[in-house]
């Protein structure tokens, strides 16, 4: 049954629009195209690896045409205002340049609203203000609801893409074209008349300020060149013999990343927030203290997500990708890493003891994948101990490797009760522990990626003496630290 509402949705404006998906502009490679037909599932999967792409090639194409790109220091109520930016159902960029220098509006479902911020913008809500960002409440039937789109007008590009529905099908579109824009900011200013009429006056002004243009062609072949810079290896070229990767592993991989990259979002939009807090100089203590914990939690959480998603991309990839290897000091690395192992052991109630020798001798690898990859493994392997926990951190060199080793061993009064925390898989590349809610990648797929960097990592359990990870570098022949 055909829903009818009041006001079109934009794929409906779209759809009247002459054709402009992203299929016209990347042809991806489909293994399934010699079939009469794809089910919904995999068209949703194309659409929303195709909205992923255009919105990150959105995000490149605003940060080339602003024209004072600035930082979070340089923030302030005077900031000038390049241009409006209305996206659904949560904020999509977090880069400062972006967040300072462009009115946003944000589409939200009463419940989506409640968990961002204050519907109103007040004279005492300085620090939304800074960031030039005000949510707008869907009415509950809204079809629009079921949207994700990015509508951007500046005065030199506009531009609009959406993710919806198209004949009941899953598509992504966009358009340069002046006259879809128009009617597609006609239907969202109808809504916000509808539940926002507070902000009509000012969003009138700017939309007149930034009408939208002719697209000027070098805009559109820009956006066009990072739409194939940011499509899917996989998907632009058909692999020479049939795919070895499993359905159901391909399908996990898919919605692994399409999960990371939406829980990825909103916490960068969260920590982007609470940093303006922090450059409040009249904070209190104890704001201060659970500003910072905001800050680092959705710090960490950000990074976990961010290796969940490159090491399924480089562990589940059949043959395995090659990964840039060099020369590196890992004493460096260790010197930036362990005073955050530090605060990871300390927040745990756990005792971390460190035993480095004054100097190391460089070792082959990939400095940031390996930095990312450490730190997950540490974080996971903290969160497994009991409280009042003692771990010893190791480093040797060993005939032409370095030996990095970690080691647990349980308080006295516990380890006659000390038991493993159970670990449930999730696919065939997450592992879950209900007991503390932590998801990361499982070890095999961790040993991969460790294989990938060059290395190698054995662990071993023993249920009285604890954990142990022992992890195998190769030493350098041309430098040492």
């Amino acid at each position: 049954m055909v829903r009818k509402w009041l006001l079109p949705t934009l794929s409906e404006v779209l759809a009247k629009a002459e054709p402009t998906g992203i299929d016209l502009l990347v042809p991806e490679f489909n293994p399934l195209d010699s079939q009469p037909s794809e089910d919904r599932q995999e068209l949703l999967l194309k659409a929303h690896s195709q909205w992923q792409s255009a919105i990150s090639s959105v995000e490149a194409l605003l940060l080339k045409s602003l024209p004072h790109p600035i930082g979070v220091a340089d923030l302030s109520e005077e900031t000038v205002i390049e241009g409006l930016l209305i996206t659904a159902p949560l904020p999509l960029f977090s880069h400062p340049a972006i967040v300072s220098q462009l009115h946003t509006i944000t589409f939200t479902t009463p419940h989506a609203n409640r968990q961002l911020l204050p519907c109103k913008s007040t004279g005492s809500d300085r620090d939304f203000a800074l960031s030039h960002h005000f949510p707008v409440e869907l009415l509950p039937t809204d079809p629009l609801a079921d949207e994700r789109f990015c509508l951007v007008l500046t005065d030199r590009f506009s531009l609009v893409v959406v993710l919806g529905e198209e004949n009941g099908e899953p598509r992504c579109q966009f358009s340069f074209d002046p006259d879809d824009l128009d009617l597609a900011w006609k239907s969202l200013r109808g809504r916000i008349m509808l539940t926002a009429p507070h902000y009509l006056a000012d969003l009138d002004e700017l939309a007149a300020q930034f009408s939208p243009i002719e697209p000027d062609y070098r805009w559109v072949m820009a956006f066009s060149q990072y739409l194939l810079e940011h499509q899917p290896t996989a998907q632009l070229a058909p692999a020479p013999e049939p795919i070895s990767v499993p359905t159901k592993l391909a399908a996990d991989v898919e919605l692994i990343q399409a999960l990371t990259h939406e829980i990825r979002t909103p916490l960068t939009t969260i920590r982007t927030m609470t940093r303006l807090l922090l450059r409040q100089p009249d904070l209190s203590p104890h704001v201060l203290k659970r500003l910072s914990a905001i800050d680092r939690e959705c710090t960490e959480q950000i990074n976990r997500m961010e290796l969940i998603f490159s090491g399924v991309e480089l562990a589940s990839t059949a043959p395995s990708p090659a990964v840039d290897l060099t020369t590196m000091s890992i004493g460096e690395l260790l010197e930036q890493s362990l005073p955050q192992w530090q605060q990871q052991a300390e927040r745990r109630n756990l005792n971390l003891a460190v035993a480095i020798p004054h100097k190391l001798p460089a070792v082959v690898s990939n400095p940031t994948m390996l930095d990312r990859v450490l730190t997950g493994l540490v974080e996971n392997f903290t969160r497994n101990l009991p409280s009042g926990s003692h771990i010893q951190v190791e480093v040797t060199p060993v005939g032409d490797r370095l030996k990095l080793q970690f080691q647990s061993q349980p308080d006295a009064d516990e380890r006659t009760n000390t038991t493993p925390k159970a670990r449930h898989a999730i696919g065939q590349l997450l592992t879950f522990q209900p007991e503390t809610g932590n998801l990361s990648l499982n070890m095999n797929v961790t040993k991969n990626l460790f294989q990938l960097l060059g290395g190698k990592l054995i662990v071993r359990e023993h249920l009285q003496q604890g954990e142990v990870l022992t992890i195998f570098l190769p030493l350098s022949t041309l430098a040492h630290s």
